[in-house]
């Protein structure tokens, strides 16, 4: 099939365009290329961006544009944005990461807050400094900290334990658990947020994304130079020392042999096997300050992520008793008296693989893939994106296209069993060389907490639910996903 994307060269595409010294209709007008892009109401996005509402709400401002262009633009932030759901150009977008670069923080908001928490990670990186960030990080995720999960699976349910005869918040909850299981699997640090959410560390992580997760400062990033944000910067800072103090020590613990002897017995945690891959003379390494704000991008993408993708997979299974059974009847065959699933046994759990793939296609934790930009103008079909023009692809819009999707409103977790779909129809991770680092760190979390809850418990929604007609979605400006306040109800199983 022929494709309808081309590429051109940028300086003889734009040799003739008339020079104007309006500025500010420079800055406004719309490239001659997109004139005949589906407009987006600037309004909608603002308003629902100010209110967090969720990716739902947004996808019915959207819905009909993109269900017949694929393609919309919008003003945003001082230019036009491209937000896609068009297959063909996903595709393009998602495996030619050096042609389509991912906009950095210091691109968009240089010296602002947000840029000095995550700075260059890599995730918010390109070309060799991504492959040198990569280089470092993945061989942190080939041995994944199954006992951890499993230790903490069990320190859930205590906790869960102790609270009788009252409705749990799962959200909440899940965010708790999901953090200590980061921060010790990550860098051998325990938050104890499930049993003192106010502690002091937590408190200050908290603080600092509810300062990173202000919409005001998206909308008019030029607040934070007109107003310094100094109260948020002491909390910013308070964190980095937290884990510039956590890098240090496992620099030391290096010198002294002490991770070599962890990564021999396979009980070393990813910032320890991060510093080890630093110690390759053969190879660049990372600085201190990359290393932390590798483990701030970490604790964004494999805590809150997972929080959220727990918290509605169980609303779907407190709402279709049939799939919890279901879940629960192979939990039971394929483990037996086991509490969590060895590596095999959750290969075999095929009908929760296929409960968690649908809810990750419902509720994806991450609505949309950070933005990225064509280093040269692309031709598609009759418009002509110019080169830099940032461009946003819709996980959520991709993932409810009925292009994509049959009924892909409703929950059929067998459609992962019984259609066959193409490979950049499911983005919730991400895809191509660009995929999230810690997918399996994710899935097998997600798989050893159900395991350990639907055993010992029955999960119902409260007949008073605000979520008894449909899930109730917000997002926060960090990027992420969830619910709001979930409270389920959890019967302990007497069989």
């Amino acid at each position: 099939m022929r494709s309808d994307i081309q590429y051109y060269n940028t300086d003889q595409l734009h040799a003739e365009s008339p020079k104007s010294s309006l500025k500010i209709y420079q800055k406004t007008r719309v490239p001659k290329g997109l004139k005949n892009v589906p407009t987006l109401s600037f309004f909608k996005i603002v308003t629902r961006l100010l209110s967090k509402s969720g990716p739902d709400k947004r996808w019915e401002d959207v819905h009909e544009i993109l269900e017949k262009d694929g393609i919309a633009k919008f003003w945003f932030n001082g230019e036009w944005v491209l937000l896609v759901t068009d297959l063909e150009l996903v595709k393009d977008v998602v495996t030619k990461p050096d042609l389509y670069p991912k906009i950095s923080f210091e691109e968009v908001f240089p010296r602002a807050l947000i840029t000095k928490y995550y700075g260059t990670n890599v995730v918010m990186s390109n070309g060799d400094v991504w492959r040198r960030h990569r280089r470092i990080t993945n061989p942190a995720f080939r041995n994944l900290p199954i006992h951890v999960f499993v230790e903490y699976a069990i320190k859930l349910l205590d906790v869960m334990e102790k609270v009788d005869n009252e409705h749990i918040e799962v959200k909440s909850l899940m965010h708790r658990l999901t953090l200590d299981v980061l921060g010790k699997a990550a860098f051998g640090f325990d938050f104890n947020n499930l049993e003192k959410p106010n502690n002091v560390y937590v408190t200050t992580y908290n603080e600092v994304l509810g300062e990173l997760s202000k919409p005001i400062y998206f909308i008019l990033s030029y607040l934070e130079y007109i107003c310094p944000r100094t109260e948020a910067y002491k909390k910013v800072a308070k964190l980095n020392s937290l884990y510039d103090g956590i890098v240090e020590n496992k620099r030391q613990a290096m010198e002294m042999g002490e991770i070599d002897k962890k990564i021999n017995s396979n009980s070393a945690d990813l910032l320890e096997n991060m510093i080890k891959a630093c110690s390759d003379p053969e190879n660049p390494t990372l600085t201190s300050t990359e290393l932390r704000h590798n483990i701030a991008i970490f604790m964004l993408a494999g805590h809150d992520t997972t929080a959220n993708s727990l918290a509605t997979i169980l609303y779907l299974l407190s709402i279709h008793k049939d799939v919890q059974k279901k879940v629960r009847d192979e939990i039971f065959r394929v483990l037996g008296d086991s509490l969590t699933p060895s590596m095999e046994q959750q290969k075999e759990l095929k009908f929760m693989n296929m409960v968690i793939n649908e809810n990750l296609r419902l509720y994806p934790p991450v609505a949309q893939l950070l933005r990225r930009y064509p280093l040269q103008d692309i031709k598609f079909r009759n418009h002509v994106i110019p080169a830099k023009t940032p461009i946003l692809l819709s996980i959520y819009g991709i993932q409810h296209s009925s292009k994509n999707w049959e009924d892909p409103e409703r929950f059929i977790p067998e459609r992962f069993e019984n259609e066959k779909h193409d490979h950049y129809t499911l983005l919730s991770f991400g895809g191509g060389s660009r995929a999230c680092l810690g997918t399996n760190f994710s899935f097998i979390e997600q798989k050893i907490i159900l395991c350990a809850i639907l055993r010992k418990y029955e999960v119902s929604l409260p007949a008073d639910s605000i979520h008894k007609d449909q899930l109730q979605l917000t997002s926060s400006s960090s990027g992420t996903t969830g619910p709001h306040k979930l409270p389920l109800i959890f019967k302990r199983r007497t069989e």
